[in-house]
């Protein structure tokens, strides 16, 4: 996926795919047709065969959610760790 990502628009050949992730073509296969049934990939066609593109959309959307969702739980210990607990001193005072 991440060399799809960071492909662009231009996309990558099922071919291209196989020499960049050391898989088989058919391992490719098996994988860009579950990503394109998912639609987290599309594809279009052109001369030389289909050419595979990371759909940036469904992608920003769904990690969109995911750092609204559950992202939550990375931030919350950021911000305790910023609350200062009361010192001794301070608890003298009172």
């Amino acid at each position: 996926m991440d060399a799809l990502v960071s492909n662009g628009e231009v996309g990558l050949s099922q071919m291209e795919l196989a020499d960049i992730t050391n898989l088989s073509q058919s391992s490719v296969g098996i994988n860009l047709d579950y990503m394109t049934s998912t639609d987290i990939v599309k594809y279009r066609s052109e001369s030389a065969g289909k050419v595979f593109v990371a759909n940036y959309d469904l992608l920003e959307n769904l990690f969109s959610f995911m750092n609204k969702n559950y992202g939550a739980g990375l931030v919350q210990p950021v911000q305790a760790a910023r609350i200062r607990p009361p010192s001794a001193a301070d608890e003298m005072s009172t």
